[in-house]
Formats: structure tokens, C-alpha cells, sequence
């Protein structure tokens, strides 16, 4: 009786995770948010037959990625765009936020961002990660042309809209996935399945906001990286300098792109 009631829970956690990530796809980078929303839905059913420590937890993640669903995710940098984009992203990050801490009375989801040492392993790291992106992304952009999910004017205030964008965006990643997302899924299953499975959002996310072709090889083992970091250094700040490292090179990368001859400072 007890296995057989183990074994319904073991499948309904497995169904809930598994249509979870379907559901994201689907609504995210299909842009069929209604069918999404209603796997989100299914997941939900799912979630809320299992046990409670699960139901409770994994609940909020459902909650948080539909408000994802919901979102227009592009690369628009029109300020009433990017502020209904920045709006819903508020609200996927303060949502779970305000049901751990007001309703359940628990700091799950946490900031740390207090004194770190920053060793020459960790400054290494964070060149490591500035010349990796100065290699790949150019090439990338290269190769596939995806550079073109991106408007670049040459004007002072679109190019202060793209910077905005790009470094405000790799922040909330961080906020969202790691802080967010992979805290709640710490809370039920090992940190190896949570952080494949943080990682498997992080990239549908990216994926739909422009860096496609095969982009993805490359953002999944990132998304990875970045959850093993803040498990082991438990620093907010270290992760987004690594982020927002990155995302200078992407920024510099975009502009190089689109306009060379003003720009020309990379090697493909």
C-alpha cells in the first residue's frame, strides 16, 4: 500500500515536471499561449495530487513560469514595450517572493549579497567568461545572422534603450532562474535535477528572446554553470558580474554586427 502510494506520487511528480516544461515551450517559443497555459494548468492538477511538501513548492514555480507564458517576450526596445516585458518579469520574480514570505512565513528565496572574497579563481572565472563571449557571440552572430532579432539604431537613445535592455535583462535572469526558480526546486529534489531542470527554462527563455541557431548549445551548459556558482559561493552579485559581463560583450557584439565599419573591434 505504501510503495503503491510512492509509486503514484513518484509519476505524479514526473507528469507535473514533464508537462511544466512543454508547457513553457509551447507557450513561450510556439506562442501558443493558450494551449501552454492550460498544460500549465495540467501540471497544476499534477502538483496538487502528490504530497504537500511538493504541492506546496513546486506550485509556485508553475505559478511564476505561466506569468512568463503570459509575457510578450522579444527584443523590442520601444520604451512602452519593454515596459509592459519589464512589467511581467516584476511580477514573475515578486509573485513567488511574496507567496514564500507573506503566505507561507519562509525565506526560500533569498538575496545574498553580502561580503564575498573574491579569489584569483574567481577572477579568473569572470575573464574566462569575458573571452569566452568575445569569441562565441560574434561568431555565433556570424554564423546563423540571428543578430537580426535585434534593432540597432545608431542614435544616443535607442543604443542607451539596448544597453538598458540587455544588462536589465541578465540581471532579472539571474533574479528569476537562479534566485527564484532553482531555490524552489532545491526545496524538493536534489540540486542536480533542480539546476537541469532551472536550466531548461533558462534556455527556452533565451531562446524565444532572440539567441537561436545554436545559441542554445551553448546558454543550457551557461544556465548550468551559473547554478553551480551560486551553490557554491551562495553570492548574488557574483553571478550577475558574470552575467553582466557577458551581456557588455553581447551589447558591444550587437552594435559590431549590425554596424561594422563604426565598431570593428572583433576577430570573426
Amino acid at each position: 500500500m505504501i510503495r503503491s502510494r510512492k509509486s503514484t506520487e513518484l509519476i505524479g511528480k514526473i507528469c507535473a515536471v514533464a508537462i511544466t516544461v512543454v508547457g513553457a515551450y509551447i507557450a513561450i517559443i510556439s506562442l501558443n499561449k493558450f494551449l501552454g497555459l492550460a498544460l500549465m494548468a495540467a501540471a497544476m492538477v499534477f502538483t496538487l495530487l502528490v504530497s504537500g511538501r511538493f504541492a506546496r513548492y513546486y506550485s509556485v514555480v508553475i505559478l511564476a513560469l505561466s506569468v512568463i507564458c503570459l509575457s510578450p517576450v522579444d527584443t523590442d526596445i520601444r520604451p512602452l514595450s519593454m515596459l509592459t516585458m519589464s512589467t511581467f518579469l516584476a511580477v514573475a520574480v515578486g509573485l513567488p517572493l511574496f507567496i514564500t514570505r507573506v503566505v507561507y512565513k519562509e525565506k526560500v528565496i533569498r538575496f545574498p549579497v553580502g561580503r564575498h572574497t573574491w579569489t584569483t579563481g574567481h577572477v579568473g572565472y569572470l575573464l574566462l567568461a569575458a573571452v569566452l563571449s568575445y569569441l562565441l557571440l560574434p561568431l555565433w552572430m556570424s554564423t546563423t545572422g540571428e543578430y537580426q532579432n535585434w534593432s540597432v539604431p545608431l542614435n544616443p537613445r535607442d543604443i542607451g534603450l539596448l544597453f538598458l535592455g540587455t544588462n536589465g535583462l541578465g540581471i532579472w535572469d539571474e533574479l528569476f532562474f537562479i534566485i527564484t526558480i532553482l531555490a524552489l526546486l532545491r526545496k524538493i529534489m536534489p540540486f542536480w535535477l533542480a539546476n537541469l531542470l532551472q536550466a531548461c527554462f533558462f534556455t527556452i527563455f533565451l531562446y524565444e528572446l532572440g539567441f537561436q541557431g545554436w545559441a542554445p548549445l551553448a546558454i543550457y551548459p551557461f544556465a548550468l554553470l551559473q547554478g553551480i556558482v551560486f551553490q557554491r559561493t551562495e553570492n548574488l552579485v557574483y553571478i550577475i558580474a558574470i552575467h553582466l559581463t557577458i551581456d557588455f560583450v553581447l551589447f558591444l557584439a550587437l552594435i559590431n554586427a549590425h554596424h561594422p565599419q563604426y565598431l570593428n573591434i572583433f576577430i570573426t
